[in-house]
């Protein structure tokens, strides 16, 4: 059997030659001069030879056809075009005594043009035949409407145009920009707008909706949802670049739609791309504390990918330390990663970890974090957030650290909470070294991420799988939110900045009602009627709204877009020294009520206010 590229070549070869013939022919009104058939015998096999030449030279024959676009369109026509052009040379150039090798002007511009045609065809038949070879080893496809007819939607079309075997047919886009409407985006027409969705679903028997574009609102994507539901209609989304890195296409990367996506902002660049955070990162030696957990493991993750010199992964949790070490070995170079179990109130493991490892950047986000837990435990509380962020930044200091970075949260700000308390006391005694360090120390303030271990979203989700109730604390309790991708993204670029203490505080949009969000997940999970939502009441040192900053905090921006710095309040540090040498004598001493009232004494704001309810477990619909 002939190999591949030698019948291609053959091929090429019979396409050019009947080109000339009928370039000729069509020229000559079908009665070519008897020298036609002499030129021919000397040129033709030229002429072959030359475009298959300059085919090879340009790349033609490197192109994979089945996935042929315009970059590869003009690319062919290009190398036919040098071809031509030489010839149009030579009929102008040589003297009439070589009649020979001047080809008439008309003929070379049909010769080419047909060659142009013919091989194409060729090419295209090969990929129709091989797309539907695939379609049938795919076992049928999916007819698909396409919410969105920009760039997204095109990706998703070309995709699905290309790889038959991801089981998408394309039928057409749903757009409310009007001016597309009637028009064609790839060869698919723009079938209406959103709110003709569910006459268009019924019109050309679609079985699967494709969100392309995330600059739908919360209530119509909920909508759209519902008339797909109605119709039997499977809903699927495009993530976001942070999901679809790795994935291979955003075909593959398609997925069901989440409550992450009613709660996300429209996306902005990052001001700080991805080649400018390797070169900052890059050849760095990174400790990151905490780098089992859910922030701690996705700044692992983004730095994993910009070639530090070394990633230290520090982790008291064995389980967590093997399962963020095992899937950092795909990303990160071989030899970069060095796992450490070790707990960072050990003060002897500690400095002997920074004077081994002699970090140059410390991402600090070791932390207890639950509200409830932390209050019937106020010394471990202190020992971790506290003590432990102390310990580090002094030995970050005396190492000469370059930057230390803490991740700190809303809950800090005018504290009602051992665990607020806590992070906002940590905040100040990263500040306290700040002023007289040649280490930049910063902190970086955020509210909740979703999708955190403990948080509401995954336990909202474990209740509705369950049959319900879902709880909430109560009716008018409100949080912000942010993804995790994006805070940790946020947080490598808030960490170019400090010099003097600051604390960043990154913008987290606006505030979202708890009992919103569970009615929104419950409608998501197509469980409305079916799931009741139970107010239980607000537990202790719960808030029922967070703020960011207080008062006396001054916000600025920077030149980073979502990251504002906030001025510091000035402290007398000597106190401040008091209090932490005190709170480290109680929490060793396990005094629980002393701590709290050493956390009053600092004027950091920590009052816990009484326990409120809105009732024994009111249920609401």
């Amino acid at each position: 059997m002939m190999p591949l590229r030698a019948a291609q070549f053959v091929i090429d070869a019979i396409i050019v030659i009947a080109a000339l013939v009928a370039a000729y022919l069509i020229r000559f009104d079908g009665h070519p001069p008897r020298s036609f058939w002499h030129q021919l015998a000397t040129l033709g096999p030229v002429i072959a030879i030359a475009r298959m030449f300059v085919n090879r030279l340009t790349g033609v024959y490197r192109v994979v056809w089945r996935y042929v676009g315009l970059h590869e369109a003009f690319l062919f026509a290009r190398s036919v075009a040098i071809v031509s052009g030489v010839l149009l040379v030579m009929r102008v150039a040589l003297p009439s005594a070589t009649q020979m090798l001047r080809v008439p002007i008309g003929v070379i511009i049909m010769e080419g043009t047909f060659t142009f045609l013919g091989m194409a065809v060729v090419r295209l038949a090969r990929r129709v035949l091989h797309d539907r070879s695939l379609e049938r080893d795919a076992g049928g496809v999916t007819p698909t409407v396409l919410v969105g007819a920009g760039q997204g939607g095109l990706d998703v079309a070309k995709e699905a145009l290309r790889h038959p075997a991801l089981g998408i047919e394309p039928l057409g886009f749903l757009d409310d920009d009007r001016t597309k409407h009637g028009m064609a985006v790839h060869g698919l027409r723009v079938l209406g707008t959103l709110d003709d969705a569910e006459n268009i679903l019924r019109q050309t028997g679609a079985r699967q909706l494709i969100i392309t574009t995330n600059a739908i609102a919360p209530k119509r994507l909920l909508a759209l949802m519902d008339e797909a539901r109605s119709l039997d209609v499977s809903v699927r989304i495009v993530p976001r670049l942070f999901e679809v890195l790795g994935e291979g296409s955003v075909g593959q990367a398609l997925r069901e739609v989440r409550i992450e996506d009613l709660l996300s902002r429209d996306p902005i660049p990052p001001s700080l791309s991805m080649d400018q955070l390797r070169q900052i990162f890059g050849s760095k030696r990174i400790l990151v504390t905490g780098a089992g957990g859910s922030i701690g493991s996705e700044i692992c993750r983004q730095l994993s990918v910009m070639a530090p010199a070394k990633l230290c992964l520090v982790e008291r949790d064995e389980n967590n330390l093997f399962e963020v070490d095992r899937e950092l070995r795909s990303l990160a170079t071989p030899g970069t990663l060095v796992p450490v179990l070790a707990d960072i109130t050990d003060p002897k493991a500690m400095e002997r970890l920074f004077k081994e490892f002699q970090p140059e950047v410390v991402f600090h986000a070791a932390a207890y974090k639950h509200v409830p837990v932390m209050e019937r435990f106020p010394a471990a509380a202190v020992r971790n957030n506290v003590v432990g962020t102390s310990l580090l930044a002094e030995l970050a200091d005396r190492h000469g650290t370059e930057a230390f970075v803490m991740i700190s949260t809303d809950k800090a700000v005018r504290p009602t909470s051992v665990m607020g308390a806590s992070k906002r006391l940590a905040e100040v005694a990263v500040q306290r070294l700040a002023a007289s360090s040649k280490t930049r120390f910063s902190c970086v303030r955020f509210g909740n991420v979703l999708g955190s271990r403990g948080s509401v979203v995954p336990i909202f989700r474990e209740q509705i799988l369950a049959g319900g109730p879902v709880t909430v604390t109560h009716p008018e309790a409100t949080r912000y939110f942010m993804t995790i991708p994006e805070a940790c993204n946020l947080v490598l670029q808030a960490s170019t900045l400090g010099s003097t203490g600051e604390i960043f505080l990154l913008d987290m949009g606006e505030p979202v009602k708890i009992l919103d969000l569970a009615r929104q997940m419950i409608h998501l999970m197509g469980a409305s009627g079916r799931v009741d939502v139970q107010i239980v009441g607000v537990r202790p040192g719960e808030k029922l709204f967070e703020e960011l900053r207080t008062d006396a905090e001054n916000l600025s921006p920077t030149e980073l877009r979502r990251v504002f710095r906030l001025s510091p309040e000035a402290f007398d540090w000597t106190h401040v020294q008091t209090i932490l040498d005190r709170l480290d004598f109680l929490t060793r001493a396990g005094d629980n009520e002393g701590i709290r009232e050493a956390l009053r004494d600092l004027g950091i704001g920590y009052v816990q206010p009484p326990t409120r309810t809105t009732g024994p477990s009111d249920t609401v619909r």
